[in-house]
């Protein structure tokens, strides 16, 4: 049997005893990249002015680690030719790193050929940028452990639900115990978004800083658990990350990597219907028809949500 259920978008100018690493605490903190004659492996002096720079980099910074030297060609002759070319280009960008001073053990290298191409191979631009080698200066991120629990909203108990952990430049997830319970450890001092999702229930999403002393948390009354609304009739879920262009039915781009979630939601709960109701805030300016002029707005907005849902394989019969 079919529940039915209110999906207003609001719109707006015993724990467990692991901890893993959501995020890897080794990353890339700056990159540069180097280009080569076709067929070449040998270094222009535009690359070696690039590796100037990243060596003296290396050197003013300790908490930098090592490079990693990746090395691609175009497509032009045989893979297995390729693969020898690109494996020749890393090392040549390895022994001038050599040369500057810093030590062996600073240094990995690998070479892919044309597997994994920069640009298109159809043109001379493309291919030239294809003929290079990137080099990532690795540096060490502080981790710190954040530990809390999914909870269902009305009873209290736990719920097992996939927890997605994003920053500015990375997004990453990880499953909750039979109870909840989950433990990470994350970027220490970063900002993490973080949205829980269960099936019979609305997502959730939280912000907060990670702190190094689960202390702090309680000094700032900031709480590690989630909360999930349970997706039953009569319910209604309240989407606050949804912004559209002003006085249009125009999703911000801010906004885009929302539907996916409404998406999803839909996907793991097949058996619920949804009703989509749009408002707005009034509009700055006084209009003639200004009650045709908001329920038509609110209508083409609740719409785009219908037609995203309904492209991406959600039946009609299950949107009103």
């Amino acid at each position: 049997m079919k529940s039915t259920l209110p999906l207003l978008l609001f719109f707006a100018f015993g724990k467990t005893a692991f901890s893993q690493s959501v995020f890897d605490s080794i990353y890339a903190a700056k990159s540069a990249e180097v280009y080569f004659a076709f067929g070449k492996a040998d270094l222009t002096p535009e690359a070696d002015a690039v590796l100037d720079s990243l060596v003296a980099g290396l050197k003013a910074e300790p908490r930098y680690l090592r490079i990693r030297i990746t090395a691609h060609t175009d497509s032009v002759g045989s893979p297995a030719a390729n693969e020898a070319l690109s494996k020749r280009r890393a090392a040549a960008v390895r022994d001038k790193l050599l040369q500057r001073g810093l030590g062996d053990a600073q240094i990995e290298i690998a070479g892919f050929g044309e597997s994994r191409p920069a640009a298109t191979n159809s043109t001379e631009e493309g291919r030239q940028k294809n003929r290079r080698a990137t080099l990532d200066i690795l540096t060490s991120v502080p981790m710190a452990t954040f530990s809390g629990q999914v909870k269902d909203r009305d009873s209290g108990k736990g719920v097992e639900a996939t927890i997605t952990f994003s920053t500015k430049t990375r997004v990453d997830s990880t499953r909750t115990d039979s109870a909840g319970f989950y433990s990470v450890r994350l970027p220490k001092d970063s900002i993490v978004k973080m949205e829980a999702v269960a099936p019979n229930y609305f997502f959730q999403t939280m912000t907060a800083k990670i702190f190094g002393s689960p202390e702090l948390y309680k000094k700032y009354k900031i709480s590690p658990d989630i909360v999930l609304p349970p997706a039953k009739a009569g319910e209604t879920a309240v989407l606050r990350d949804l912004f559209f262009v002003g006085d249009e039915a125009i999703l911000l781009k801010v906004s885009e990597p929302e539907l996916p979630k409404i998406l999803k939601f839909m996907q793991i709960n097949p058996d619920l219907k949804v009703e989509i109701a749009g408002h707005i805030n009034g509009p700055r300016l006084i209009m003639e028809n200004e009650p045709e002029w908001r329920q038509s707005l609110s209508e083409r907005r609740a719409k785009l949500i219908y037609d995203y849902l309904l492209k991406n394989g959600i039946p009609a019969e299950r949107m009103t």
